[in-house]
């Protein structure tokens, strides 16, 4: 393995771990999203650059206050509250498309989805949630740093972040036919999770992340959406014996451990040539979502076993990876089509 694939292993190892243990021991509000987070920022080539990290950290202010305030004064009218979250989440998918990056599209489908379905059982929770995600935004930019600072990378990667968190060349698609493909997937998601007046946010914020993970590899098609499935259903799997060892062991060194493990494992994985390897970041943020909110509880689900978190989480991914299936097969991705100049008759 070349040396700086160790590096990139041991500074997720490093980083991640070292920010859910310390949610864990301070117990912070919504601690594990610091971690997710931070195994995001971790996945880059490099560190983020100070001034995208502000960017981003003001982004994700204004996105939840706004968001707050809005679907606050639009909740004593059903309908076009529901009309106005898929609306939203459209516009989080239009800029996502526009190129604004992974991390920022989960900010802003957070702000679109999360926000007004917890506005609907509580606003002092939701203005918590609209406090403490850009916190743990904070909170993670700065762990990221520090482990770029303490394991560097090479000058050569360092230059491959000029263009914030997105990550990846960029693709020749249809916007129009990319942004359709996406709104297909997840606003009937949405609607349907509201209308059940569930109040399993943590699926919410997975679906956020799935979606855009997806999204971010469209050309990949079927052999990667099934081997995310695979990843994320594995991840589940580990976030439940990981809670059971927990219960065996109840100490935070037992966490740290656990999640100091897993990075090691889907890092290698990542690395690897297996056909699972695109998939193995995703593997980790679903064990930190299932396991992180389960042994930290998010909202009003401190009575939920982590047997229900799991199956609710495993339900969500397998829905949106066979919803993208369904679309992959009746609404392939295209390249932009170029317009032919019309001769005159």
């Amino acid at each position: 393995m070349p040396i700086e694939d160790k590096r990139a292993i041991w500074r997720q190892m490093l980083g991640t771990s070292a920010v859910f243990g310390l949610g864990i021991l301070m117990d912070w509000p919504m601690a594990f999203l610091a971690a997710v987070f931070t195994t995001l920022f971790l996945q880059a080539p490099a560190a983020l650059p100070v001034k995208v990290s502000l960017k981003l950290f003001a982004f994700a202010i204004g996105a939840m206050l706004g968001s707050w305030i809005l679907f606050s004064l639009l909740v004593p009218y059903p309908v076009v509250f529901l009309a106005m979250v898929a609306i939203a989440i459209m516009l989080s998918f239009s800029w996502t498309i526009a190129g604004a990056g992974i991390l920022p599209g989960v900010l802003a489908l957070m702000a679109a989805m999360m926000v007004p379905n917890i506005i609907v059982q509580s606003e002092e929770l939701a203005l918590a949630l609209v406090t403490w995600v850009p916190a743990n935004l904070l909170i993670a930019g700065f762990a990221s740093a520090l482990c770029f600072t303490l394991i560097p990378a090479p000058p050569a990667q360092r230059s491959e972040m000029a263009e914030g968190p997105a990550g990846g060349a960029a693709q020749a698609f249809d916007p129009k036919r990319r942004l359709l493909r996406m709104t297909m997937v997840t606003v009937p998601f949405a609607i349907l999770f509201f209308l059940s007046e569930s109040s399993a946010l943590l699926v919410l914020f997975f679906v956020a992340l799935l979606s855009q993970q997806l999204a971010a590899m469209p050309s990949a098609g079927k052999t990667v959406a099934k081997g995310m499935l695979t990843a994320n259903l594995l991840g589940a799997g580990l976030a439940m014996i990981f809670y059971e060892i927990n219960v065996i062991a109840p100490s935070a060194i037992t966490a740290i451990l656990l999640i100091a493990l897993l990075c090691a494992a889907m890092g290698a994985l990542g690395k690897s040539s297996h056909p699972l390897a695109p998939a193995a970041g995703s593997a980790i943020t679903t064990v930190l979502v299932v396991y992180g909110g389960s042994i930290a509880p998010f909202s009003d689900e401190a009575d939920v076993k982590s047997l229900a978190r799991v199956a609710q989480i495993a339900a969500a991914a397998g829905f949106v990876i066979l919803a993208y299936l369904v679309v992959d097969e009746f609404l392939p991705e295209q390249p932009p089509q170029k317009r032919s100049p019309r001769r005159a008759a």
